[in-house]
C-alpha cells in the first residue's frame, strides 16, 4: 500500500494494540469480527496483509507526538487509535449491509459471508470494543478524568456519524440536495471520527480540552475533503485499486459532491439528462445506459475539476486549523504530509 511514511510507521503498533483488545475471546463472533478488521480470512486462515489504510489511527498517533512525542504519551494516545479503529470498522460493517456492496478491499464483505443478521452483531461488538480499547488508557497511566472527556469525545463523534450515514441515505430518495446539506452530512459522516481521532490523539497524550477542540475542527475540515475525494473515485477512480464497483454510487442514486454540483447546474442542456436519472424514486434500476448518460453529463459540466477544487479548499482550511493548535513544528508537519496524501490519494 503506498502510504507515506507517517501515514505507515504507527501502522504495527495499532494493530498490535487492537489485538490486544481483541484477545482470549474464543467466541465465533470475534473471529468475524477478525475478518472484518482484515486480519483473517473467512475460513479462519492468516491474512499476511490487513485491509485497509488506518487513516483514522494513524492521524490519533500523529495528532499525540505533536503534543508530547515522549514513549508514556504515544502509549496513551495508542489506545484512542485503536478506539477510534474499532468504530470505523463498525461502521463499514454496517454501511456495507446498508448499500448492498458485495465486496470490501477484493474480499466478499461480512454480511454476503455470515448473513445480515450477524453482520449487524459483528459491527455492534466492534463499536464496543472500542469502549474496551479506550479503557486501556487508564493501564498506560492517562487518568480517570481524561479517559471521561476522551469516551465523551468518542461517543459524540460516533453520533455525529451515525446521523451523517442517517441523512446519506435519506438523500439517496430526495429530490433536491444542495451543496450545503452535502457538506453537512458529510461534516457528520466523516468529518466527526477523523476529527474525533486527532482530539483522542491529542487529550490522551496531555493536551488540555481547548487544543483538543481545534484540532478536531481541524479534522473536520479534513474529513471534508477526505470524503469529496472519496466521492470522486467513486466515480472516476480505478475499481481494481479501489476495491469497489466505479458506478455502484451512480447505479444507487447516491448523491456525492459531484453530483450535487452537477445538479446545481440548471441551466446547462446537460442537467435534463442527469435531473431524469437522479429524479426516479420508483425504485427502478439505474441501468448501462442511464449510467452513460450521468458520467457523461458530470464530464461536460467539468464535476470532477469543480470536485478537486472544493477538496481542495477544505484541505486548506484544515491547515489553516493545523496552525492555530500551537503544535509542535515537527509533529504539525507530519500532519500536513498525511492531509496531503489523503486528498491526493488513488484509492
Amino acid at each position: 500500500m503506498d502510504l507515506p511514511l507517517v501515514l505507515a510507521q504507527p501502522r504495527e503498533a495499532v494493530l498490535a494494540e487492537m489485538r490486544a483488545v481483541v484477545a482470549d475471546r474464543p467466541l465465533p463472533i470475534y473471529a468475524m469480527a477478525r475478518y472484518a478488521l482484515g486480519w483473517i480470512e473467512a475460513d479462519g486462515g492468516p491474512r499476511s496483509d490487513p485491509a485497509g489504510k488506518g487513516i483514522r489511527p494513524a492521524l490519533a498517533v500523529l495528532a499525540g507526538r505533536a503534543i508530547d512525542p515522549s514513549d508514556a504519551a504515544g502509549r496513551r494516545a495508542l489506545a484512542g487509535a485503536a478506539a477510534v479503529e474499532f468504530v470505523h470498522n463498525f461502521s463499514l460493517v454496517h454501511d456495507d449491509i446498508q448499500d448492498r456492496d458485495d465486496e470490501r478491499h477484493h474480499r466478499p464483505t461480512v454480511w454476503r459471508v455470515w448473513g445480515e443478521a450477524q453482520a449487524i452483531n459483528v459491527g455492534d461488538s466492534l463499536r464496543e470494543l472500542a469502549q474496551s480499547a479506550l479503557s486501556r488508557a487508564r493501564e498506560a497511566g492517562a487518568s480517570a478524568g481524561t479517559v471521561l472527556a476522551a469516551a465523551d469525545t468518542l461517543n459524540r463523534c460516533t453520533m455525529e456519524m451515525i446521523e451523517g450515514q442517517y441523512l446519506d441515505l435519506d438523500f439517496e430518495s430526495r429530490r433536491a440536495v444542495g451543496a450545503d446539506d452535502y457538506l453537512t452530512m458529510v461534516e457528520r459522516k466523516t468529518g466527526a471520527l477523523l476529527g474525533c481521532s486527532l482530539a483522542l490523539g491529542a487529550l490522551l497524550a496531555g493536551g488540555d480540552r481547548g487544543v483538543a477542540a481545534r484540532l478536531e475542527h481541524a479534522g473536520r475540515c479534513l474529513g471534508l475533503a477526505f470524503q469529496i475525494r472519496d466521492d470522486v473515485l467513486g466515480i472516476w477512480g480505478d475499481s481494481s485499486a479501489t476495491g469497489k464497483s466505479s458506478d455502484n454510487d451512480i447505479r444507487r442514486r447516491k448523491k456525492s459532491f459531484p453530483i450535487v454540483h452537477a445538479l446545481e447546474q440548471t441551466a446547462a442542456p446537460e442537467h435534463a439528462a442527469l435531473a431524469r436519472v437522479y429524479a426516479a424514486h420508483d425504485g427502478a434500476p439505474v441501468g448501462d445506459e442511464d449510467v452513460r448518460a450521468v458520467t457523461s453529463a458530470l464530464d461536460a459540466l467539468d464535476a470532477r475539476a469543480a470536485s478537486e477544487r472544493a477538496a481542495g479548499a477544505h484541505y486548506d482550511g484544515f491547515l489553516a486549523a493545523l496552525a492555530d493548535c500551537g503544535l509542535r513544528a515537527e509533529g504539525r508537519a507530519a500532519l500536513e504530509e498525511a492531509g496531503r496524501f489523503i486528498v491526493r490519494r488513488e484509492h
